[in-house]
């Protein structure tokens, strides 16, 4: 038997090609994947200018992954907390087990690898990444029980709400009756606007461009007090207005390599307030940046980085909840078939689509 594969051979260029199917062990497995999701960082790495991390090839793409555990070794099993059939989450980072913080179980590892981003197809058994109809389930991975009752389509969508968990709520401390505001409504900044309100915020305000005017829509829907359209007024003096003159006890920046919203964030951002740094610039530098700024204000900034264990289980929770109507985000499911044409869409080449969140389902 083979697995179908959709492989990154260079820039802009994806190949289908067919892999067999491991041989598994008492500490492995393997997955039936049946839902991949795409965020910007799928895009980037499709475009060949991965911010953060190198951008390898041969790899098959995709690191938010959703399947059914079809194989895996009995220790494996017993290691995981699931069984043959459950469908899970795959954490998509692979932790190396024995370095200083997979020790301590701290963030941090110093040999990690990702699933569908740094290991190519060259490592056997070549299947590390989401676009495919099966991935290899490493002895080190993680993986998470999805709740009976959540589709693929939407289980997928705990990553962006377990970073939104950890960088509105845990990582700042937000306290509750606290002010927040989110820079960018995409997938991630809409997770943090749930993880904002999960975190008993007072005010959430999201703020967007006219592009993002049903993303903005959405941040309303889900539960935000306040959306501002940086492209009709200038944002920091409406947060500035919205937060009584005083700007925003903690404020995210969860855009793209838009580079002024670093410095829009601290700007915006209330006297000892908290700023927390989360979407990649593509290492490129900061114009008008003054630190001074930060020095007189008192600011903590903090850099964001991913999700962690917690968070994760925390927002599969929150997805079968139903406490947000967050299944609404997931507006687009293509077949892997036509993954250039949903990368597409995800990048908003594609006249007449409003994305939020994107999946393959192989």
């Amino acid at each position: 038997m083979t697995a179908r594969a959709l492989v990154l051979v260079a820039p802009t260029r994806l190949e289908e090609r067919e892999f067999p199917l491991p041989a598994i062990g008492d500490a492995d497995g393997l997955l039936r994947v049946e839902a991949a999701g795409i965020c910007g960082t799928d895009v980037q790495q499709y475009r060949g200018r991965l911010g953060g991390v190198p951008c390898v090839t041969p790899v098959i793409p995709g690191h938010e992954i959703v399947g059914r555990v079809e194989r895996a070794g009995a220790d494996a099993l017993l290691r995981w907390g699931v069984a043959i059939g459950d469908r899970v989450l795959v954490e998509e980072v692979l932790r190396c087990g024995d370095c200083s913080a997979c020790a301590t179980g701290a963030r941090g590892c110093e040999r990690m690898r990702v699933y569908g981003l740094t290991v190519t197809i060259d490592e056997p058994p070549g299947l590390w990444g989401g676009y495919s109809t099966h991935l290899y389930l490493a002895p080190t991975v993680d993986l998470h029980r999805v709740p009976d009752g959540v589709e693929p389509a939407v289980a997928v969508l705990a990553m962006p709400v377990a970073n939104g968990l950890r960088w509105a709520g845990a990582l700042p401390g937000t306290p509750p009756g606290a002010s927040v505001v989110i820079l960018g409504p995409g997938q991630q900044g809409l997770g943090c606007a749930v993880g904002a309100l999960v975190a008993g915020a007072g005010t959430v305000i999201v703020v967007g461009r006219a592009i993002d005017h049903r993303r903005l829509e959405m941040a309303r829907e889900l539960g935000a007090h306040h959306t501002v359209d940086a492209d009709a007024t200038d944002p920091v003096a409406a947060v500035r207005e919205l937060c009584h003159g005083s700007g925003a006890d903690v404020v995210i920046d969860a855009t793209a390599e838009a580079v002024k919203a670093v410095t829009q964030a601290i700007d915006m951002c209330a006297t000892g307030g908290t700023v927390v740094l989360a979407g990649l610039k593509g290492s490129a530098p900061i114009p008008g940046l003054v630190s001074d700024t930060i020095v007189l204000k008192g600011l903590r900034i903090l850099g964001a980085g991913g999700h962690d264990h917690a968070s994760v289980d925390a927002a599969l929770r929150l997805l079968a909840s139903g406490r947000f109507p967050l299944e609404r985000m997931a507006t687009h499911a293509y077949p892997l078939a036509e993954a250039e044409h949903a990368l597409r869409v995800v990048a908003r080449e594609v006249k007449g689509e409003k994305p939020i969140h994107v999946s393959l389902i192989p």
